[in-house]
């Protein structure tokens, strides 16, 4: 098929996204290493990059961790991630410069940029202290937008990841799936943190129904401190099981949309067979 200019610009996702993404990777003049790279993202929705983060970031970013999670206004207000019981942290960029810095990584932002023809935004960063042991999941039941599938996550290794302390899993080529959202269950907007807990059950047991079905293999990540891997809006993935009880995993998440959207929402209280969408307001959540 031909391509030109005005035809990829005009097109409603991501390039990299397109069931033509080899065509036009073949048009881009780029060097043999992310080629293979974007080609291997193309495939399977993630890429692992290694030796991103320097030691003296790790090191600031694990100290002002600590004393958030150590504060009073922490042990006020704490959060645990339900899953485990273990201490995170949500937007800790606001109160951590280092935290920020990651967000902001200026060899993951030249990744999204070719990967996504447009400049990344980081909107929102989570902190962990452990592996999550999360069920598998795409964070686009989190994140939204118009135009689809604008969205990446970056998962930071602030700690060696091994088979022991609950590596992230994810499910090759699963970006490809359809787009599930609690609509397809023909559940309503969740009016509680119950009810919320309750949709999302559901749309878990779907996810683990769905593998099961089409078969699709799932695969264990294990990094070194200090590098990242980037996936695709809609891939599969979740935190395996810590076969070392209390081990920790320090890690790092950053979710990122894309500048000229025409707006982004929240997918968990958005239901537009019926007209409810939950815009959120991109200029305010993005990382400045």
């Amino acid at each position: 098929m031909k391509f030109n200019k005005s035809s990829i610009k005009s097109m409603s996702i991501p390039w990299v996204e397109s069931d033509f993404a080899k065509d036009i990777l073949e048009k881009k003049k780029v060097s043999k290493k992310l080629r293979n790279q974007t080609i291997f993202f193309i495939n399977n929705g993630y890429l692992v990059l290694r030796n991103i983060l320097s030691k003296k970031l790790i090191k600031d970013v694990l100290e002002d961790f600590d004393k958030i999670i150590n504060s009073k206004a922490f042990k006020k207000n704490p959060d645990y991630f339900h899953y485990n019981k273990h201490p995170r942290v949500i937007e800790g960029w606001r109160k951590s410069k280092f935290i920020k810095n990651i967000a902001k990584k200026k060899s993951i932002e030249q990744y999204l940029q070719f990967f996504y023809g447009r400049k990344p935004l980081p909107v929102s960063t989570i902190n962990f202290y452990a592996g999550t042991e999360q069920p598998l999941h795409s964070d686009y039941i989190h994140f939204g937008s118009v135009p689809e599938l604008y969205l990446a996550g970056v998962w930071f290794a602030l700690e060696k990841v091994n088979a022991n302390n609950g590596p992230l899993t994810v499910v090759p080529g699963s970006h490809k799936l359809k787009i599930i959202n609690f609509s397809d269950f023909n559940l309503n907007i969740p009016r509680s943190s119950k009810e919320l807990k309750s949709h999302y059950s559901i749309y878990e047991d779907y996810i683990k129904d769905i593998i099961k079905k089409k078969k699709m293999e799932t695969k264990k990540i294990f990094l070194n401190k200090g590098d990242a891997i980037i996936w695709a809006a809609n891939l599969l993935h979740g935190g395996s099981k810590i076969d070392k009880k209390n081990k920790s995993r320090s890690s790092q998440v950053v979710h990122y949309h894309f500048d000229k959207l025409d707006y982004v929402y929240n997918p968990c209280f958005t239901n537009k067979n019926i007209g409810i969408i939950a815009k959120r307001d991109i200029n305010k959540i993005k990382i400045k």
